[in-house]
């Protein structure tokens, strides 16, 4: 006797937006800045609500992000943007990271409304000028990570972030490759003295730091041993693409006691690691050969 087969059973349609706020949260925290911005935020109501919860914007990273890139998205919209992320942090904002699009007016923006601020990490920020940063600097009292990479650092912004942050932890002052390979030259003591104008800023007013990032920047052998009395605590120093560096054993012997040491010539990190300067294996020292 033939039977009728058994209906299919369809299994119900899940709500999404029903989720409890504190699972979206908790999804949304695996997500990025621009992710949550140009994506989840805006799929419903209750999504919207869920990205709008301050521990969300503890940390905004609007940095290598090709899906804006490919859109050719303008530095207003990208301001306007970042804008929206400084206020849902509602203040509590500790780490803000960004790429060209920076502007003063955005700097600004940041001081008024991010006064729990303790890392600022800007990368060939084209808009910006070196009186601004050290006003925005001078602004932001919990600072303990500054990254100003890929543009012209004057000594006296260096001694200005000494002198309103002396405790200061880290520094990233890369510069790109498109700088490196400079010509090395014979020199006089003058000369000496310009192309180390950073490294001496840096020793005479950053005792504290812990990282120090200087990959592609003007120094030879006299800044590096100026920064490795100056900052008697460094615990990693990269000096990746400074032409004018010469790894001789003196230079070798020097480098001995900081546990990670990245030299010119050697192949590694392009950038010092995390967003709080973490370092992998932080017990071994590596120089180059």
């Amino acid at each position: 006797m033939d039977t009728e087969p058994s209906p299919l059973i369809v299994p119900p349609v899940r709500d999404w937006s029903e989720l409890p706020l504190d699972a979206l949260s908790t999804i949304f925290m695996k997500l990025g800045t621009i992710e949550i911005l140009m994506g989840a935020g805006l799929v419903c109501r209750s999504w919207l609500v869920a990205a709008k919860s301050p521990e969300l914007w503890r940390f905004v990273d609007m940095t290598h992000h090709q899906m804006i890139f490919s859109m050719n998205v303008g530095p207003e919209t990208l301001c306007a943007m970042a804008k929206v992320a400084i206020d849902r942090s509602d203040g509590r904002m500790e780490s803000f990271r960004a790429q060209m699009f920076v502007t003063s007016e955005l700097l600004d923006y940041i001081v008024s409304r991010a006064n729990s601020l303790k890392s600022i990490q800007l990368t060939n920020c084209l808009y910006l000028w070196t009186h601004k940063l050290g006003r925005f600097a001078s602004q932001c009292p919990l600072l303990e990570e500054i990254e100003f990479s890929h543009q012209k650092m004057l000594p006296e912004l260096i001694r200005h972030l000494g002198s309103v942050h002396p405790n200061l932890k880290c520094l990233r002052i890369s510069l790109p490759s498109v700088y490196e390979g400079g010509v090395h030259r014979e020199y006089d003591e003058s000369w000496e003295e310009m192309k180390n104008e950073e490294a001496f800023a840096i020793a005479e007013s950053l005792h504290e730091l812990r990282f120090l990032q200087m990959a592609g920047r003007c120094l030879s052998n006299k800044g590096v041993f100026a920064i490795i009395k100056g900052c008697p605590h460094l615990e990693c120093l990269d000096i990746t693409k400074c032409c004018d560096v010469d790894v001789d054993d003196k230079l070798r012997a020097r480098c001995a006691k900081i546990k990670c040491v990245l030299l010119p010539k050697q192949m590694g990190w392009s950038s010092l690691p995390g967003s709080s300067c973490q370092i992998e294996d932080k017990a071994k020292t590596t120089i180059s050969p």
